[in-house]
């Protein structure tokens, strides 16, 4: 299955086209789902031939793709925000809170799309790019080496893997799959606690 793009936008119209093409893909698979989405209708949700959009996108399956890539880079962007503006004053807890308060608001950009993305297609062989989830795993490792002292794992790039996937499960928990009634803001309160409690855990040396 072809999921790269036919040909990659480099001028400001082409680029242009390509988020008018995917800002169309994603309406059209939140109104419909995977099954009834196909590339006419992607078309015409955009305004354009389906000639024009076979220019960039092999099929559909190459959209979702670039969908997932762009919704997942504008979350990563909020993310990258939110370490960069981190002082050294910030303690573990507070800076976690900034972190998992960042996660919660990208994930809410664009709810629907995101619960689409992450119910419907968690096998569907369309992986986050690994450039990705690299740049997240070193936003994550750089705020535990700036609290080395407090964290007692003695892997750093370990206790970020953990991390980072500790807050993907928690975060797409509290966003996507709460039952209704439930408070996103008090569980979202327990998440901080669970991850610094990984973090701070007292560790003992066990020989298997």
């Amino acid at each position: 299955m072809k999921l790269q793009p036919r040909k990659e936008p480099r001028q400001a119209r082409s680029k242009a086209m390509v988020d008018t093409i995917l800002d169309a893909m994603a309406r059209v698979l939140v109104e419909r789902g995977y099954a009834k989405t196909n590339t006419n209708l992607v078309a015409e949700a955009a305004g354009i031939s389906v000639g024009s959009l076979y220019q960039y996108f092999p099929n559909k399956d190459a959209l979702i793709f670039a969908l997932r890539e762009r919704h997942v880079a504008r979350m990563l962007h909020l993310f990258e925000e939110v370490v960069a503006k981190m002082d050294e004053s910030g303690s573990l807890e507070s800076d976690f809170e900034a972190l998992i308060e960042a996660l919660v608001a990208a994930h809410l950009v664009e709810p629907e799309l995101n619960r689409i993305l992450e119910e419907e297609f968690p096998s569907f062989h369309l992986p986050v790019s690994n450039h990705v989830r690299q740049r997240f795993f070193e936003a994550i490792k750089g705020v535990l080496t700036k609290h080395r002292k407090a964290i007692t794992s003695p892997d750093v790039d370990v206790a970020a893997f953990v991390v980072q996937r500790m807050l993907k499960a928690l975060v797409n928990a509290v966003v996507l799959i709460a039952p209704p009634g439930l408070n996103a803001a008090h569980v979202r309160s327990e998440i901080v606690p669970a991850v610094v409690g990984y973090l701070t855990a007292q560790r003992s040396n066990l020989i298997a």
